[in-house]
This record gives C-alpha cells, sequence and structure tokens, in this order.
C-alpha cells in the first residue's frame, strides 16, 4: 500500500489540534505492553511502510492565503515519541518557482505540498505527509474537550479590528474556551514577538496531548473525531490515521519534545523576516529527521556554545531521533566544537558534523559543541 497517497480529509487530530493561528494538536495515544507494542509496530508498518514518520502540520488562514503556524513533527513509533519543531512563520526560504518569500506565503502558492517540499529542502529531508487545519475549526475542537488548562504567561490586551482579532487575557493559571486559546496563542505583541508566540503554541501542544490521555476525556472521542474528519484536510488516509490512533495512546510526556528552529531576526527591504541557521537546519535534518536508525552506543553532549539553553534543543533532536544521549552537561564557553570517541556513534557524528575536528580516543562518544557552532538567534 502507497504509505501517503491522495487528499483524504482527517479521521481526527492524532499528532495535532491547536496552535499558533492554526491551532494544530494533537492528542497522542498508545496502548502498553509487549503485545500492544508489536501490534501497534505491526499497524505502523502495513499503514507506512516505516516506523520513523515525518509529518508537516500547518496551521492556515483560508482567506489570507498564509499559514501562521508550521510545525515540522518527527514520529518514531516504535519508540512512541514525537518531537515537534515549530519554524517561524516569517523565515525567508525561497519558494521554487515563485523566488525568495516568507515560508508561510508557500501554502497560499501552492497549498500544503508546496509548503511541505520547502521544509523538505530547509532540513535537507524527506516530508512524508501533511495535516492542514484553519483556527476556527481547531477551535471546535477545543470546545468538544471542554476546554483547555493553560498556565498564561502574561496579562495580554490587544486590538486589531481590521484583522477581527481581540485578545484579553489575564496572567495566570486558567480553564480557556477554544476561543481564548487560540487568542492565547495568536498573541505576539510583546518583547518576545513570533519567539513567545512559538514558545506559547508548544506549551498548548503539551496542555493538549496531556488533557487528551486522561481517561475522563475517552468519552468525548467520538465527537472530537467527527469534528477532526470533517475540518482537518491532509494527506495521510483513514487507515493511517486510524494506525496512529492506536500507536499513540496515552504517550508519556517525556515521549514529546518541542523546540523552535534556531534563526535570528532580520529585514529585507521594510520586511521584518526571518533568516533560519541553515547550518543547523540541515544538522536538525540528519539528527532529528533521518530514515536510519542511529547507532545505541551512548552519546555525551556538552555544551560549551555560551548560549545556556542550547543543549534542550540538541538533545531533544537527537533522543526524539532515537540517539542513546544518556546525560548532558554544560561547560564554560570553548571556541572550538569537537567529536571524541572510537566508537559506531562518533563515526556517524563525524559524518554529520564534517567540518568538526575528530579526536579518536577514548571509548566514550562526546560531542562538544563550542562557539563556532553556536546557533543564530533566540530557541
Amino acid at each position: 500500500m502507497n504509505a501517503f497517497h491522495g487528499n483524504v480529509k482527517a479521521l481526527r487530530p492524532v499528532i495535532v489540534l491547536a496552535a499558533g493561528a492554526l491551532a494544530v494538536t494533537a492528542g497522542f495515544f498508545t496502548f502498553q505492553g509487549s503485545l500492544s507494542r508489536i501490534i501497534a509496530r505491526t499497524s505502523a508498518q502495513q499503514a507506512f511502510g516505516s516506523h520513523r514518520l515525518n509529518i508537516l502540520i500547518l496551521g492556515y488562514q483560508e482567506d489570507e492565503g498564509n499559514s501562521d503556524t508550521l510545525l515540522a513533527a518527527q514520529l518514531d513509533v516504535d519508540r512512541r515519541s514525537a518531537t515537534l519543531v515549530s519554524i517561524p512563520r516569517d523565515s525567508w526560504v525561497a519558494i521554487p518557482g515563485h523566488g525568495n518569500s516568507k515560508i508561510n506565503a508557500a501554502i497560499g502558492l501552492g497549498g500544503p505540498k508546496l509548503s511541505a517540499r520547502v521544509v523538505a529542502d530547509m532540513i535537507g529531508a524527506p516530508i512524508d505527509g501533511t495535516i492542514a487545519v484553519r483556527p476556527e475549526d481547531a477551535k471546535q475542537i477545543v470546545d468538544a474537550m471542554g476546554g483547555l488548562n493553560v498556565n498564561v504567561d502574561e496579562d495580554m490586551d490587544y486590538d486589531d479590528n481590521a484583522g477581527n482579532l481581540h485578545i484579553h487575557l489575564h496572567k495566570g493559571e486558567q480553564y480557556l474556551t477554544g476561543g481564548q486559546v487560540l487568542e492565547y496563542i495568536r498573541f505576539r505583541h510583546d518583547a518576545t514577538s513570533d519567539w513567545g508566540r512559538m514558545r506559547r503554541q508548544q506549551a498548548v501542544l503539551r496542555n493538549m496531548l496531556d488533557q487528551l490521555s486522561q481517561p475522563q476525556q475517552w468519552a468525548k472521542l467520538p465527537r472530537i473525531l467527527a469534528l477532526a474528519g470533517r475540518d482537518v484536510k491532509t494527506t495521510l488516509s483513514q487507515s493511517q490515521m486510524a494506525a496512529l490512533l492506536q500507536i499513540y495512546r496515552g504517550v508519556p510526556d517525556d515521549n514529546v519534545r518541542t523546540f523552535t528552529m534556531p534563526g535570528r531576526e532580520g529585514w529585507v527591504g521594510d520586511a521584518s523576516v526571518v533568516f533560519v541557521d541553515h547550518r543547523w537546519a540541515k544538522w536538525i535534518g540528519r539528527l532529528l529527521f533521518s530514515k536510519r536508525e542511529p547507532p545505541q552506543d551512548k552519546v555525551l553532549v556538552a555544551n560549551a556554545t555560551g548560549n545556556a539553553g542550547f543543549e534542550r534543543t540538541v538533545v531533544a533532536a537527537m533522543r526524539g531521533g532515537g540517539w542513546n544521549v544518556g546525560t548532558f552537561i554544560a561547560q564554560p564557553a570553548k571556541p572550538k566544537s569537537r567529536i571524541a570517541g572510537a566508537a559506531v556513534a562518533a563515526n556517524v557524528l563525524a559524518s554529520i558534523f564534517a567540518s568538526v575536528p575528530r579526536v579518536r580516543n577514548g571509548k566514550n562518544t562526546v560531542l562538544l559543541l563550542g562557539e563556532d557552532l553556536a546557533p543564530e538567534g533566540p530557541l
């Protein structure tokens, strides 16, 4: 069976449904125990022909022809893990056949298929399928869940009469309706701008996963499924979405990782854009989105970039991609990166980070990230 075919309406947001003006969030569910694990693997193999899937999740404004949210998701069904990488909607990219533009314009120029092609070029890895949902449709799904518990990180007051966007939320933990959740994840009118909005999208995704995993939510699934089947657009077939529903059920929190593609803000003419760090986009593609199973000997990641939070991005990418990262450490900034060790993992890392010097002594594999590999911009 061809793994990805046609544009078929989704059964439900197995991997998504709420975030950004796109509000895509996911309800991952999976059986437990060795027998159910075998069943899940068999289902994935039959439905997709692979245990490692790369999915692009899009939130789009149909009347505006752009996507407010882009999430590249790597699903490892063997490990029941999901890693979601937020891609800034203002990323300045080459859109095949249309020159350079912001990445959010791709969906209006060629639909989710063109968006997937642009992201695949960015990370240097294939995108197997797409899931796209409009904010108004995601709002109904959140309401069908009975709302969402969200810890609003700051007071939010913003009115845009022309865009019919009105955001009025108070700081603190509270239950939000579907409409309020969309307001929360669309807000970007503070010092953190779009970077803060992407962090809020990621937090909402985690909250959605947590809430959909609760037994009291399961009675609501028929209604949620019906709404998703009507409103969510996807290239996945119904049998493929059903397989994901079987595989991802009650997935542990630690199995869901999120981070943002590194980049820096800048200008093209009078347009504010984000220049993605193309080095790290490709490295993340090789670490996380590769179809090959990585070696399983342990890897130590040492962060000496001077960016205190960067190890979370690297470790999330490596663990999400199936690497055996036992631990990571923070070190004082060092000017040069290096790879140490003689094991298979060191060999593979040396091929991924081809410009990084390799030291073959020591039985342990160490990836030390220095200032020369520090990412551009916030994470």
